[in-house]
């Protein structure tokens, strides 16, 4: 057995990694020329980070992945991928930054801040309209999962209305939540948020979710932010919506493709924030998020060489993250 480690870690993360594997050859690929590459890839039973499905053919000893990103769509939507070959997610880890994002971006278009940084670049003194504010707003959060729960538990000091929840299985509220519904009540609750946040992966129920008719469905002051995956929504579709004047406007943090097309309108739109999928950060880029990324693997590269099912399986069939650790991938 020996372990394969893609991403660039600090000295004291490798240590930390060379623990959890115990006797197990731990190999780091920033350590390697191409042709060390290639021998620990093909020898590798556990691999750290993200290889490519297209290369995992030459990694016939491979059993386990651990991936340092929360989504698995690179991996669940690939055109081929070995059947004896498991996969966990870093689901867990971005939560927090997620949701600072997410308020961030939903106080800065609420409150137009962002019209002030367009003032400021002419030089312009100008007051705008205060607009509004968390408070006594309610908010829905489709996808309450790890991002979504993080988002509830930050936007209670805010004193909103009402947070409410939708998530694909029926499961016990957390306090964080006045409401939890399952993804069938969704046709009656898009009309009662003044914001709505979608933190959805891309599965087969979650394309094409944000349809013209559940955009229409919505407040024609609601606020909407998708920081999940881009598929949920067409942007030729929210531009229609927006330049028709229903809405108050979207915060993007994905896209459909991804990149935006720069001749897109919805770049030109002042009542758009655009950001190039940046809301949960990279590893490395933020301390405590790769904190939380380093216990993971650690945790789970221990029980994956002990012969114990890792956490965050990733369950093929539906896109998410097994609920029961004893449930099949695939």
């Amino acid at each position: 057995m020996s372990v394969y480690v893609l991403p660039s870690f600090t000295p004291a993360q490798r240590e930390r990694l060379r623990a959890a594997a115990g006797s197990v050859p731990v190999l780091f690929a920033e350590d390697c020329d191409e042709e060390q590459r290639r021998t620990a890839f093909r020898a590798a039973t556990a691999i750290v980070g993200e290889p490519k499905p297209e290369t995992l053919a030459d990694a016939p000893n491979l059993r386990w992945i651990q991936m340092t990103w929360a989504g698995a769509d690179l991996y669940t939507k690939a055109p081929w991928f070995p059947d004896n070959v498991l996969v966990s997610c870093a689901t867990g880890a971005f939560g927090g930054v997620i949701a600072e994002y997410i308020l961030g971006a939903v106080l800065l278009r609420l409150r137009h801040l962002d019209a002030y940084v367009r003032q400021q670049e002419r030089g312009v003194w100008r007051p705008q309209l205060s607009g509004k504010g968390i408070e006594g707003a309610t908010v829905l959060i489709v996808g309450a999962g790890d991002i979504g729960t993080e988002l509830a538990k930050r936007l209670r000091p805010f004193l909103p209305r009402a947070v409410i929840g939708v998530r694909r299985t029926a499961r016990e509220k957390p306090d964080c939540f006045d409401e939890m519904y399952t993804m069938e009540a969704l046709p009656r609750l898009w009309g009662r948020a003044d914001v709505v946040v979608c933190a959805l992966p891309n599965t087969a129920e979650t394309r094409g979710l944000l349809s013209r008719e559940v955009l229409w469905s919505m407040k024609n002051t609601a606020l909407l932010v998708n920081v999940g995956r881009g598929t949920l929504l067409d942007p030729d579709v929210l531009n229609a919506v927006l330049e028709s004047g229903h809405l108050a406007g979207a915060v993007l943090d994905v896209t459909n493709p991804e990149p935006l097309p720069p001749e897109h309108p919805l770049w030109r739109r002042e009542d758009v924030l655009i950001t190039p999928h940046v809301a949960g950060a990279s590893f490395g880029d933020v301390p405590e998020t790769t904190e939380k990324i380093v216990e993971t693997v650690c945790r789970n590269l221990k029980k994956f060489l002990h012969g114990e099912q890792p956490d965050n399986l990733v369950n093929f069939a539906t896109g998410y993250r097994s609920l029961n650790t004893a449930q099949t991938q695939k």
